[in-house]
This record gives structure tokens, sequence and C-alpha cells, in this order.
């Protein structure tokens, strides 16, 4: 069942209810939401084949047996190398349907479904927007992503109240909630809530520090007390966003969100803080998005004010075209109206077969065919009074204009067609089912038991994790919010990959520049980005290291390679900073038959670089 409202009655209203969205943040969420997507897309694409490829770091093998039996994946269905590169297309596609609003609920389940087998098939690689992004886009699915900033919208016409609550809001509030809930609870150690060490122990991660974080690291008067500041902060904000209270969910909203950009200037963590200020955005109160609609609608232009289109009322296509055209050129308060109402235009519509453009000022009932546009013509005059009057210099010459306008004409019917299946026959609103509501409300309490039976201080006492998690597995939907918890890293570390090519030169096999034993100063870099940086830092925790040297063997641009590590404790003080480093073999590696004399002077030449240092 689904609820709209139109105004607050009590203190526990619909109105004033957190679990209640604003379908025009929904389908601002949509929009971000879809270019988040296509921005992690192509930061993939250039590691495609070392990451996601029958030949890439992790087998099929391997990448089924990484996890729990229920898990699943699309790219288990087979080894070949064409499947990948499949489903890379149809993801490319259904983020293009989601970015322009066309059946959104089903390219965001489709994308959900390809975002989890992504990551099922390599999950060496994942970091917590990852995740983030998985577990967001399923419970999106559920949402009316469509009623705002959408072709569906301009398909359909028509209009529906704002406000929006179902089990899918709050399913979805639910788990954004807990993405932060959980991150603060399971800091449980002293850094955190006792000594306050934290925030500079993984500000001293040079790994991960950015430039900024380095400016200001070492003020212990103000890291300790953010330490904490951020433990509480993480712990009660969420908890402030369930009161129905304006001020209190607005500064819980600005409090998480300057969180995030914080973590975005300090640390190099990839796509999550963009991921998890992109989730907040369905929250944003009611009060909060219509008055910046208002104030939107005050800046608007008045161009284009009192004009009427007519179409062919037995034309679908069309009225979705005068639709788009409005909206394409920025004009508001113009009327739409069926050709057939108005005799000059029914008469344009009868002998040109086209639509017609009027200024209401000039249709009197007496009004001459001279003062409407038809065609063509009347399109360059929609774009001539728009705000966005720019437009002109993009559209063709009056010659081919009125060419490209006949071809449309002509195939209007089956662009008619062509929309209808694009778009469905109906508009079902976007909203979910019966069916939808026992799914989403299935998934969200699953998720809550497997983020209760994997917190520390219960499942030590009663391990419930083999009951909850093979519907977790199922659903896709497994998750553990531990970013620096329960403690940062104690060591501070950074890894450097001297190679040799087959050519006899010398580089960074990671960075691919020239070998550096340098701190880095930009962390993802020195690895060759942030996703190489975990599977390198995943690979050596899990003992697994050699599967990295083995992949770049396999390229056949190596001959011979080395892993060092430089650590240091990281004392969570400013004099972390002062501490020197040790360098720590981690392997070496030979590559098939190469020459064993050029291997081993590369090898003595890398051990004076290091005994240098």
């Amino acid at each position: 069942m689904t609820t709209q409202t139109s105004t607050p009655a009590s203190f526990y209203s619909l109105e004033r209810s957190p679990f209640t969205f604003d379908l025009r943040a929904v389908g601002l969420f949509r929009i971000l939401r879809a270019l988040t997507i296509l921005f992690d897309q192509a930061v993939r694409m250039g590691d495609w084949d070392a990451f996601h490829s029958a030949g890439g770091l992790l087998s099929l093998a391997d990448s089924r047996s990484w996890d729990h039996a229920w898990l699943w994946s699309l790219y288990w269905l087979s080894d070949g190398p064409w499947l990948p590169y499949v489903l890379e297309a149809l993801r490319l596609v259904a983020s293009i349907a989601l970015l322009a609003g066309i059946r959104s609920r089903l390219a965001a389940f489709t994308l959900f479904v390809l975002l989890a087998s992504v990551a099922a098939r390599n999950p060496l690689l994942l970091q917590g927007g990852d995740k983030v992004l998985v577990v967001m886009t399923f419970f999106a699915a559920f949402l009316p992503l469509g009623q705002r900033f959408s072709m569906t919208r301009l398909w359909f016409g028509g209009s529906t109240g704002t406000r929006y609550r179902s089990a899918a809001t709050w399913a979805f509030a639910v788990q954004v909630l807990l993405v932060w809930f959980m991150s603060g609870i399971l800091k449980t150690s002293e850094q955190w809530w006792s000594d306050g060490t934290a925030i500079s122990m993984a500000l001293h991660l040079e790994a991960f520090t950015s430039e900024f974080a380095r400016l200001w690291r070492h003020w212990d008067w103000l890291v300790r007390p953010m330490t904490l500041f951020v433990f509480w902060l993480e712990c009660l904000a969420p908890l402030l966003l369930l009161v129905p209270v304006l001020w209190c969910r607005l500064a819980a909203l600005v409090l998480l969100a300057g969180l995030e950009v914080g973590i975005w200037l300090s640390l190099e963590v990839g796509l999550f803080p963009l991921i998890s200020v992109v989730s907040l955005v369905p929250l944003v109160p009611h009060r909060i998005v219509d008055a910046a609609a208002d104030w939107w609608r005050g800046r608007a232009s008045t161009r284009g004010t009192g004009l009427v289109l007519f179409f062919d009322r037995d034309c679908r296509f069309c009225a979705f075209a005068c639709r788009l055209l409005l909206a394409w050129t920025g004009i508001r308060n113009a009327t739409l109206r069926e050709a057939q109402s108005d005799a000059v235009a029914a008469r344009i519509l009868d002998e040109s077969f086209a639509w017609s453009v009027v200024e209401a000022s000039t249709q009197p009932d007496n009004a001459s065919a001279e003062d409407y546009r038809r065609g063509w013509e009347a399109v360059r005059f929609l774009v001539a009074r728009s705000p966005r009057p720019w437009i002109g210099r993009l559209l063709p010459g009056p010659a081919a204009g009125e060419r490209l306008y006949g071809v449309i004409g002509r195939r209007r019917g089956a662009l008619g067609s062509a929309g209808a299946m694009a778009f469905g026959r109906g508009d079902a609103r976007g909203r979910h089912g019966e069916v939808g509501r026992f799914v989403v409300s299935a998934a969200i309490l699953i998720v809550l038991a497997w983020n209760a039976v994997t917190y520390p201080p219960l499942h030590e006492r009663l391990d419930l994790r083999p009951v909850v998690e093979p519907l977790a597995a199922a659903f896709n939907l497994k998750q553990y919010w531990s970013m620096f918890a329960p403690y940062p890293y104690t060591n501070d570390f950074w890894h450097v990959m001297p190679a040799l090519r087959r050519d006899g030169s010398t580089v960074d096999a990671l960075s691919g520049m020239p070998v550096s034993l340098d701190r880095p100063r930009d962390g993802p870099d020195r690895y060759g980005g942030y996703r190489w940086r975990k599977t390198v830092i995943r690979s050596l925790q899990r003992g697994e290291i050699e599967r990295v040297f083995r992949y770049h063997c396999r390229t056949g641009r190596w001959a011979a390679l080395d892993l060092w590590e430089f650590t240091r404790p990281n004392l969570g003080t400013a004099a972390t900073a002062a501490t020197p480093y040790s360098a720590i073999r981690v392997g070496r590696w030979q590559c098939g038959a190469v020459d064993p004399d050029r291997v081993a002077a590369f090898r003595r030449d890398v051990d004076a670089m290091v005994e240098a240092y």
C-alpha cells in the first residue's frame, strides 16, 4: 500500500515522517545514482581485463568458492571471453535508461543484478563504496524513480502528488542509516572512544591520506576531539534522522554529508563519499525541497509564457514531442491542447499534417491561420521564445529542418509504437504491488538480521551467522560497514613493485612509473588506482600475494618482479610522521624462461636501492 499526503496533521503525521519521500528528491537521486554508476564503470574499464576477465587476477573457480555457496553472479555462467563484455554493454544501456528515466525501476533492478554480479566476480578489489552502490540500488528499484525529471513523465504527461510512502521508503531509509550507524557502533576500540587517536592514525596512513590532510593531521589538539565527534556523529546522526522534526533531520543530513566531504578531502578512498552522499538525497525533508523548488521557480524566466501548443490527439508521440520540446527549451506555463479542439489548429492539421503554436493573446475566435506557426517553423519559433535561445544554434536550417520534420511526421506511428514498447502501455506510477512489498520487506528484515548477528558483542555470545548468511547471500545483500573499525591500521605502510620488463627496462609494475622509494604523495597513483591498492593489501592479508605476481607474469610484459613493503608503527599522534620506515621484501617472482643474469642484476640493483633507503 502506498500513501500520498499533502498537509501535516500531527507530530507523527506522514508529512513529517522521515519515511515519506519527496518524489522530486527521488528523481534527483535517480539521476545522480545513474551518473555515479556510469562514472564507476568508466573507472573500471582501464583495468577490466585484470579484474573481471577469465584470465585476470581471480579465476572463475576461485571466485565461486570465495564466499557463501548461495551467493550468485551472472559472470559465473560462462568462463568464455564474450560474456563479461555483453554484461558490461547491458550495464551501460541500463545506466543510460536510468539516467533518462526510461523504465526506471526495471533499469535499477537490472543494474542491481549486474553490480552484485561484478562484485561477486572479483571480491579482491571491493571496498565499502561498492557495497553501498549494490545495496542502495537494490532498494531503489522499489521506489517510483521515474515520476520526476524523466522521459517517462514526459511520455505519459499528467501530474501526481509530490509525497510518497511505502514499504520501499521504509526499507531504503533504514538501509541508508545502517551504513553510518553500524560503522559507528563497530568502532569499539579505545582509539575511538577513549584516547581519541583513531583519526590521527587514519590520516598517517600514507597509502590513503591526501595532501590536504597532511596540512593539519599533526594538530593533535584538533584531531583528538574530532575523533570523538566522528564516533558519536556516526552513532547518533542516523537516529536523529528518524526524529520527525525538521531541524533534527536537517542537522543530521548536513552533518553526515559534511562527514563524507571531509573524508573525500582527507582520504583517498575512491567513490565511497560520493556514493554515500547521493544515497542521502531521498531523505531530504519535503519543506527543504519545496523551498528549493520555489527558489528555482522564482529564478525561472517568463519567456514563452502564454504560448499554446496544438497536437494531434490521436498521436501519443505528438503529445510527447511537445512536452519534450518544452522541457528542452525551458519554457514554463505554456498550454498543451488537442488540435481538434481549435478550428484553425484542426484545419492546419488536416491540410498540412502538422502541429502548430500560437500566442494566447492572438487567439480570438476569428484569429487567422497566419497567426499560427506550424511544422518546423513552429519549432524555431518555440526556441526563439525560450529562455535558452542558444539552442537555436544547434538546429538545422529551414530546408534541412523541414526535411527532418517530414521524416519524423511520416514515421510518427512507428515512433509511437516504439515509445509504447519503451515506456509501457500504462502508467503504473512506479509503485510496487503486493509482491514488491513482500520482497522489499523481507529484504530489509534480512539486512537487519545480518547486521545484528555480525555485530561482534552479539555473535560472541550466540553465533547465528550460519542461520542468516544463506538468506543474505541469496539476496546478495551481505554487508559489513567496518571503515577503520574497530580501529585503523596500527602500522603505516605502502608498497613498491619494482619490475624488470622483457626489453630490459625497469619500472614500478603497479604505477607504471619509474621505481621510487619516496613516501607516496598520492596513494592510489602509487598503486595504479585505489582498486589495485585494495587488491594488493587484501591479497597480502589473505597470504595470497602470489596471485598478483602470477597475473603480471601472464600478461607477458614482465621478466621478474619484486614486492617491497615499507612500514612503521602508527602511533596515533604527530610523532608518527618522524618515525622511520622499515623495508620488508614481501615476495620475489621470476616470469618463465628469462635470462637469469639479467634477473640477478635487476635484483641486485633493487636490493642496493632499498639498502640505500
